[in-house]
């Protein structure tokens, strides 16, 4: 399997557990000193303890939606570091009740450490009004 190979899979299975809201599976390939950028608030989060908590929110805005799809994504990868950006789907209701869907822009960062691809970095953003 060739680098790039490797990478879309670990995004795929990433994608995977968000949409069967499996957290022990969101969390599996991520690096512990994780930092990420998200939509709503914190915007930024470090460490894995703090990753998982962010996911709370999004499975109870996403309410079993089953929507969290790559759209389009572009790999960039050596044998240590790889690089992913693209857009993605995910769907879910608002406070209202109200079914919300939108395409967002998404970065990942990756390293391999002891042989395993780790997700060290995720920045998600929607553009400015």
């Amino acid at each position: 399997m060739t680098t790039e190979n490797q990478v879309r899979a670990i995004v795929d299975e990433w994608t995977l557990a968000v949409r069967n809201e499996d957290l022990n599976a969101v969390l599996k390939n991520h690096d512990p000193a994780i930092v990420m950028f998200d939509l709503p608030y914190p915007l930024q989060s470090k460490g894995i303890d703090e990753y998982k908590k962010t996911w709370d929110l999004f499975f109870s805005w996403s309410k079993h939606s089953g929507v969290f799809d790559v759209v389009e994504m572009e790999v960039m990868a050596n044998e240590q570091l790889a690089f992913c950006y693209g857009l993605m789907r995910c769907a879910g209701k608002s406070k209202e009740g109200k079914n919300e869907e939108f395409t967002f822009r998404l970065t990942i960062g990756l390293v391999k450490k002891d042989g395993q691809w780790l997700i060290c970095h995720e920045h998600h953003s929607l553009p400015a009004p």
